[in-house]
Formats: C-alpha cells, sequence, structure tokens
C-alpha cells in the first residue's frame, strides 16, 4: 500500500527527530569523559531529594542510599565503608546495603545543625551549629548597638560520640563567643587593641558587602580536621576567613585561651582571607570572598598539607569565582606571620576559568577539594554540577545531577538546571579503604540515555582476544590490585597457593581490584565467555 502524502511527510519528521536526539549532546549525567580523568569514584546527595549516590567515571551508579529527609548538606563514606549523612534533622549512619545502623536528631540536644559535619578517626562527628544570642546578651559583650539585628547568631563547634543506635555523648566543644574582642565600648567584657590579638574575633567588624551579618554574624559553612595536627579548619563566609583552631584541648580550655597543644587554648591559630577584620591590611589584601569547603589536601597526596577553598567571590567584582590552594607556614608549632599578616601573603596555585564554555561563578555553595595527582574536583552548586580540572586549566571530566524533586530523574534534553542542585561531591580515589571487599560492580545510569556513558563503558571492555594481553602491577600494596588495561569479565577469582579461593565476583568491570589480602602469592583468575586466564599477583603491603 503506497503511504499518503502526509504519512510519508511525518516519517520524515520523525526521522529527522531521531537523528538530531542521537546527535545531541547530553545535557545530564556524564558530559564529557576523557580517558585521562583520574580515576575513582564520585559521591554526591542532591540538595532536593532524599538519595545519595555513589558514581564511577562513566557516570554508572556503582552504590545508592535511600534516607527519609533532605540533605543538610553534606555526607562522607567512613573507612569502614559504611555512609555519614547530615540530614535537615537527623544525622545518620548507613551500611552500604543501606541498613540504618544510627540515627540522631540534634534537634533533641536543642541545637541546629548546619551545612558540614566532620568524621574523626575515632568515630566520632564533628558539627557545626547555631549559637543564638539575644539583642542585650550580645549587646552585653561590647557590641555596638546600631550593628544588632533582632536576634543574634554566631557558631559553635559540638564533637558528639555516636551511642548504640539512637544515642550520643557531647564529648567537646568550642564557641566563637569565648574568643571575641571589641574596641567599642571599654565597660564592657574583651575589650581591647584589636590590632594586637589577632588571635580573636572583632565582634564589631563589618563588611558592606554582607547583608545579613548584623543577625548572622559568622556563618560557618564548612569543617575539616586534620589528624596529623589535632586541629580543625572552618570557614567563616559572613567574614570572608578561614581559621584553624586546637582539637587537642579539653571543653573547658577550648573556652579559655590557655592550654592544647598549642597552649592557646581555644583562641585562633591561623586566619586567611581578609585580615581587615583583625585591623591588619585594607581592601587590597582581602582574598577571599564568601568562600566555601575549606580543606586540608589529604596525606599521600601531590599537595598533602596545603589548604583548597573555592572563592565564590572571585577576586569580589562577583564576575567569576575561583579555587586556590594555600601553603601556610608551620614552624616550632606556631604559624607565621609577615608584616602582622599571617602567610602565605598569596596563593599557592589559583585558577579561574571556564567549563564546558561558561566562567565558572557560584555566588553561593560549592566547593573544591584536590585528588592525589594534584588534579581538582569543583562543584558548581546552582548546575548540581561537578567538574576534574587540572593544574593547567583542563577540563577532563564533568558530570551533571540528573536527579530532582523527590527522585525523579530528568530526561535527557530537558532543562535539568532547576531542582538539581548538589552542595557539594565528593571524590574518593580506587584505593579509599572504604572500598575494601566492597561489590564495585557499575549497574546502570540514572538517566534514560547518555551516548557519552555509552562510549565510556564500552570503551573499558576488553575483547576475548584482549585478555591474554593483560597484566596486573605487582607487587600489590594498599588492598588495591591493578590492571594494566580496563577489564569486563564475567567472573575474577583469587586462589591462594593451597588451590583455596580467597575472593569471587561475578560480573566485574573496571581497572582496580579492592579485596584485603594477606602478604602472599596469589593467582587470580579471570573468565570472560569461554575463556580463562590466570596471573600471579604478589601481595606486599
Amino acid at each position: 500500500m503506497k503511504k499518503t502524502l502526509l504519512q510519508q511527510f511525518t516519517t520524515i519528521i520523525l526521522i529527522t527527530i531521531s537523528i538530531t536526539c542521537f546527535s545531541q549532546e547530553p545535557t545530564i549525567g556524564l558530559l564529557q569523559y576523557d580517558e585521562t580523568a583520574t580515576e575513582g569514584y564520585t559521591l554526591f546527595t542532591p540538595e532536593s531529594n532524599n538519595s545519595v549516590y555513589l558514581i564511577n567515571n562513566c557516570g554508572e551508579v556503582i552504590n545508592s542510599w535511600d534516607f527519609t529527609e533532605k540533605p543538610g548538606l553534606t555526607c562522607y563514606i567512613l573507612q569502614n565503608g559504611n555512609l555519614l549523612r547530615a540530614g535537615k534533622n537527623y544525622i545518620e549512619i548507613r551500611a552500604w546495603n543501606n541498613n540504618l545502623l544510627w540515627s540522631y536528631s540534634v534537634s533533641e540536644l536543642g541545637l541546629n545543625q548546619h551545612h558540614d559535619i566532620e568524621p574523626l578517626p575515632n568515630g566520632n562527628i564533628l558539627c557545626i551549629v547555631g549559637d543564638n544570642y539575644s539583642t542585650n546578651d550580645i549587646i552585653a559583650q561590647g557590641k555596638n548597638p546600631s550593628l544588632v539585628g533582632a536576634n543574634h547568631k554566631l557558631d559553635k563547634i559540638i564533637e558528639i560520640q555516636p551511642i548504640g543506635t539512637n544515642s550520643v555523648n557531647v564529648v567537646w566543644e568550642w564557641k566563637f563567643i569565648d574568643h571575641l574582642i571589641q574596641d567599642y565600648d571599654a565597660s564592657k567584657p574583651n575589650y581591647g587593641v584589636v590590632a594586637d590579638h589577632p588571635e580573636l574575633i572583632d565582634l564589631n567588624y563589618i563588611d558592606p558587602n554582607i547583608s545579613n551579618q548584623s543577625v548572622d554574624y559568622i556563618h560557618l559553612n564548612g569543617i575539616d580536621y586534620n589528624s596529623e595536627l589535632d586541629q580543625i579548619l572552618i570557614s567563616s563566609r559572613n567574614l570572608n576567613e578561614i581559621f584553624i583552631i586546637d582539637h587537642s584541648t579539653t571543653t573547658l580550655e577550648a573556652s579559655e585561651h590557655t592550654g592544647g597543644n598549642s597552649n592557646m587554648g581555644g583562641d585562633i591559630l591561623w586566619r586567611w582571607g581578609n585580615p581587615r577584620v583583625y585591623k591588619q591590611g585594607n581592601e587590597m589584601d582581602q582574598k577571599l570572598f564568601v568562600q566555601h569547603d575549606a580543606k586540608w589536601v589529604e596525606s599521600g597526596y601531590l599537595d598533602e598539607g596545603k589548604i583548597s577553598v573555592f572563592n565564590n567571590g572571585g577576586d569580589g567584582t562577583s564576575t567569576y569565582s575561583s579555587v586556590h590552594l594555600l601553603n601556610p607556614e608551620f614552624i616550632n608549632d606556631s604559624y607565621t606571620k609577615e608584616n602582622s599578616k599571617f602567610k602565605p601573603l598569596d596563593y599557592d596555585w589559583s585558577w579561574n576559568g571556564e567549563i564546558l564554555n561558561n566562567m565558572l561563578l557560584e555566588t553561593k555553595k560549592s566547593g573544591a577539594h584536590s585528588l592525589p595527582n594534584g588534579n581538582f574536583i569543583i562543584t558548581e552548586t546552582s548546575l548540581g554540577q561537578v567538574s576534574e580540572v587540572t593544574k593547567s586549566g583542563n577540563v577532563l571530566w564533568t558530570y551533571r545531577n540528573p536527579t530532582g524533586p523527590n527522585s525523579n530523574v530528568f530526561n535527557q534534553f530537558e532543562d535539568a538546571t532547576a531542582g538539581n542542585n548538589c552542595f557539594r561531591f565528593e571524590k574518593y580515589p580506587v584505593n579509599f579503604i572504604g572500598f575494601s571487599g566492597k561489590d564495585m560492580s557499575p549497574q546502570s545510569i540514572l538517566e534514560n540515555q547518555n551516548s557519552i556513558s555509552d562510549s565510556c563503558s564500552n570503551s573499558l571492555s576488553l575483547s576475548d582476544l584482549d585478555l591474554n594481553k593483560l597484566s596486573v602491577i605487582n607487587p600489590v600494596k594498599s588492598n588495591t590490585i591493578v590492571f594494566s588495561n580496563h577489564l569486563k569479565a564475567d567472573s575474577i577469582s583469587i586462589i591462594n597457593t593451597e588451590g583455596k579461593t580467597v575472593f569471587f565476583r561475578k560480573n566485574y568491570s573496571g581497572k582496580f581490584l579492592n579485596v584485603d589480602l594477606n602478604n602472599s602469592i596469589y593467582f587470580i583468575k579471570f573468565s570472560l565467555k569461554n575463556k580463562t586466564v590466570y596471573k600471579k599477583i604478589i601481595v606486599s603491603k
């Protein structure tokens, strides 16, 4: 039967639409993939739904967790593989299989936890908490009455110890109100010369560009911990500064000016970004503008010991954001200064530029952290987007959260920038100890289709003929077996010298295998279709 002219025209239109859609670049999920991107797994918790996802570089889901409330705002994988997440009210720990292990409502302590938490090596958790005072209370501390709103919020940090399945002990506390100075009212406490006390916070400093400072003076938005120094790094958005304080103190010492490893009690050990706050500089000396996500670079990384930070305001012009790497100088247990300003006087490294042809500009939230090889992971919160950028500014990898409210997944080519916000993405290296013994096999992508994910996933497969060319990097260290090529195998087995199978996994895909083995010689067996290949591995931790 011949088609009518209308039918022929309709068919042509449908074919044209199909070809156009197929050729379109993805708008959600994996947007850019370079094979030199750092191997690892990226964790994110969308702001508008209750889910948490862990993905590989191809945008494929490795694991996911479901909670009963939206985030408030961060989550971390712990060294035992459990997931720690701050919700709007509850802080919870879930096992790899999503089983709820511990849950606590911080509001039961009469507290408002916000922005960030930090897991400690001993299993405790540092929490940023609001610390509210009446107008009269804060004026009694020496605050200029003209600078006070209807109420006044500072911030404090508490360390909680999870107990059982739903309880806590508060084992440590630090408050800003214990470390103030002011030169407004000599009859009030804390009166002194601000410029002579960089270890204290000037209660009456006002930034004309911060609209809510009269009611939210500090606005902490990030916290990190350095176990080697036993120090805490915090970020104050409204003072445009980042601070380091001593964690080795008791709670009493943390409220005073002596004690701890520093013998400075809870006073500020180091501060950076805006020396005007302690009256040691002018507008030209300000380096940070409403920044977020200050972190120490992890031990063993290329830039270990340095500090990374996402500078939302760039240079204060609000035309771009930037990412900085700082290198504080710590000599004889104290941080050094030059011309009364804490060092460094400038960035160790800094970058601002374009990601997918758009200038990096995030006026709120967002973050950045260093990777083992010195590359950076950069979060653009408003886009729900994360990218890996080299020190030279090359963008190697970009992924955009494809989920929105109620865990709904956007369809490809829709405008997914409304409702897919993510406060921060965290990328873990493949040999992260929390992945040891876990099934890291990829599942499907979240979105309905993604041509870049398809190409990425297919490029990782080894054919039946390539299996013989596969080699294993010996000796095996840090519980991570590294293959010379990306591999997809029907199964992988590890056999000891007595012929006993000590590890088995079906449907493996990747270049790394995390498994805890004793120091010895083993044989690893790869099965693909009807072919089997054995390789010797030497484990030497």
